[in-house]
């Protein structure tokens, strides 16, 4: 089905990479999810489960039912609502992102991959793989919270070769979205955000606060935290938080520096305040996870 109606502007949303990691998973869990128009440079792996609702990607529209696998080249804009609200039975939303680079320079170094060029070529289009491929995606999800980096990225692997074979795929749009026109927004938005997320990167150790970095911007406050909510969907202190954590994380796994060495130098200077940070972000204590990764 094709939209009748031109949409509004897509906000174009930034994908925080965690230190160390070249994609990202995420689950979300929802009773409703509600409509959210929006675009971003990565290309966009998402599983829905548990779901019924509409999709809408770029100049399509149609239905979501359960075990719905999609996959969208990058600045296609697209959302995905709900209808059912079920709290002891919510909607589940599977994501992995992945950059056009990183995908190709995999293609190029591995031979075996490129039978992912069919697919990666038609992501442009937007991508509807069969029921049975959904589930056998959801079924290497599964073991994915258990599992080393190496081992994430290996499950990663088999999840693309799943997309290869499956021989039932369909594509959701009449023509791919290359036209400079059909981009949700302007090169000049990406540099705004790409120049937030640099100076972030670069200062998160120091005391960064709201000010300072719209100070930098020349903008003001409340223009920095609309940015962080529109194309981050959270707040200016959650991502910066997880930014200062996952450099923690790193840390632990991969030196002996004492753990109150590791909390300043990503900006803590209480302990106690990181080891609780820590906790609440990662399930577990600085120590465990150490441990656990030794």
């Amino acid at each position: 089905m094709i939209l009748n109606n031109i949409r509004m502007k897509a906000t174009i949303q930034k994908i925080p990479q965690r230190h160390g990691w070249s994609w990202r998973y995420k689950m979300f869990k929802e009773v409703v999810k509600a409509e959210n128009w929006h675009a971003h440079q990565e290309f966009e792996l998402v599983l829905h489960r548990n779901f019924q609702g509409k999709s809408r990607v770029a100049h399509f529209e149609g239905q979501i039912e359960h075990n719905e696998l999609l996959l969208m080249g990058p600045e296609i804009a697209h959302s995905f609502e709900s209808i059912n609200s079920d709290e002891k039975n919510p909607c589940e939303a599977h994501v992995i992102w992945f950059s056009k680079e990183w995908i190709s320079n995999l293609m190029y170094s591995c031979a075996e991959l490129r039978t992912l060029m069919p697919i990666i070529r038609d992501a442009n289009k937007g991508v509807r793989f069969s029921t049975q491929t959904a589930e056998k995606v959801y079924q290497h999800l599964n073991s994915f919270d258990d599992l080393t980096p190496i081992g994430q990225l290996a499950v990663l692997i088999q999840i693309l070769d799943e997309l290869s074979v499956d021989q039932s795929h369909t594509t959701l749009l009449s023509y791919a979205q290359s036209e400079e026109k059909e981009k949700p927004n302007n090169n000049n938005d990406f540099s705004k955000i790409a120049q937030v997320c640099k100076y972030i990167d670069e200062h998160y150790s120091s005391d960064i606060t709201l000010k300072k970095l719209a100070d930098y911007m020349y903008v003001s406050e409340n223009t920095v935290h609309r940015w962080f909510i529109q194309h981050f969907n959270e707040s200016y202190i959650s991502y910066l938080t997880k930014l200062r954590l996952n450099h923690a994380s790193n840390l632990l796994i991969t030196t002996l520096q004492p753990i109150s060495l590791i909390a300043e130098s990503v900006g803590y200077t209480n302990r106690s305040n990181f080891n609780r940070s820590f906790k609440k972000y990662k399930g577990i204590s600085p120590s465990l996870y150490r441990k656990q990764f030794k």
